[in-house]
């Protein structure tokens, strides 16, 4: 199983780490390199010196003692020893400057051009493979790719994870709603593993508004297939934007029951498109609940019945102004 990706709000912690090992060897490179520059100018001014001149003898004086030309002779092999050993230290100054430009340059992070598939989708291949091992048979693919999220919980790749999967059970949808009876056996399947239930959910919404009977059924009557109602609700909206009577139906005896109230809000959701193509059930069920004092739903409905009231629909627009809006 493949790791984690690192990634999150923020900059890597590595790229963090990287950046301040570069500031300090960028900081000792600087310093190191002035230093070179002062012992080379140092060098340079021993090497450049002129000789002192010989001064013109005096008419009194005498040859020098034996022991000034000595003095004068460990004065010289001072300087020279000097210029020898400034040449030494600039050599070896050289040398670590040079090592240090190589540690940066393996140091810094070079930007790829463009990220991998892999690096941008991680579980892509591994959500597709078991997918299509649940389609071909294989009974213990959807339970492994349950424990999988499961696993994932809380680690920095399980957003992505479940990013992945909701796309494969969206695709799954599709091939339900086309007639892939092998498809819709692996979303009946995954209604049965509580890790992918929701994402089953769904996907019996995007089969049921392709127009496949069995998934609007189950979603109609979530009590008789195990499914919570809230899923079950909220995945109505792709059959009642279809335009589905059924499914409007539905959505609209959610807002008509006092007892499922904390449903409302998802429920004139999922109306709104019907009530923009001038659906009349969808419309009234709105005007209800904008009427009703479940401020959040109440709100949600009057945005939705604006939108109808935009494209043109007076029964909207009569519905608008009954609740004094203009």
């Amino acid at each position: 199983m493949k790791g984690p990706p690192i990634s999150g709000g923020g900059l890597p912690w590595r790229w963090i780490v990287a950046a301040g090992c570069i500031g300090v060897t960028i900081v000792v490179v600087l310093l190191l390199e002035r230093t070179i520059e002062h012992l080379r100018l140092e060098n340079e001014h021993l090497r450049n010196r002129p000789p002192p001149a010989p001064a013109a003898p005096a008419p009194s004086a005498k040859i020098k003692s034996p022991d000034t030309a000595r003095a004068n002779e460990t004065e010289l092999s001072a300087e020279a020893q000097e210029l020898l050993r400034l040449r030494g230290e600039t050599g070896v100054l050289r040398r670590e400057v040079a090592s240090l430009h190589e540690q940066l340059a393996q140091t810094t992070p070079v930007p790829s051009a463009a990220p991998s598939p892999a690096a941008e989708a991680p579980y892509r291949e591994e959500v597709r493979q078991l997918v299509n091992a649940a389609m071909n048979g294989d009974a213990g693919a959807l339970d492994k790719l349950g424990n999988l999220l499961l696993a994932m919980r809380g680690q920095e790749g399980y957003e992505a994870l479940r990013a992945e999967i909701r796309q494969a059970f969206q695709a799954l949808g599709a091939e339900a709603g086309g007639g892939n009876t092998a498809a819709l056996q692996a979303v009946w399947q995954a209604t049965r593993i509580k890790a992918l239930q929701g994402h089953a959910v769904d996907a019996l919404g995007v089969a049921a508004g392709r127009g496949n009977t069995e998934a609007l059924e189950a979603l109609l009557n979530p009590e008789a297939y195990l499914i919570l109602r809230s899923s079950a609700v909220s995945a109505l909206g792709p059959a009642a934007e279809a335009g589905n009577p059924q499914a409007i139906q539905g959505l609209a005896a959610v807002t008509a029951d006092p007892k499922q109230r904390a449903l409302w809000y998802m429920a004139t959701q999922g109306l709104e498109p019907a009530a923009v193509a001038g659906n009349a059930t969808a419309i009234d069920a709105l005007a209800a609940v904008a009427a009703s004092e479940n401020k959040g739903a109440r709100e949600r409905a009057v945005l939705a019945l604006e939108a109808a009231a935009r494209g043109k629909q007076s029964r909207a627009e009569e519905a608008l102004r009954k609740l004094g809006w203009r």
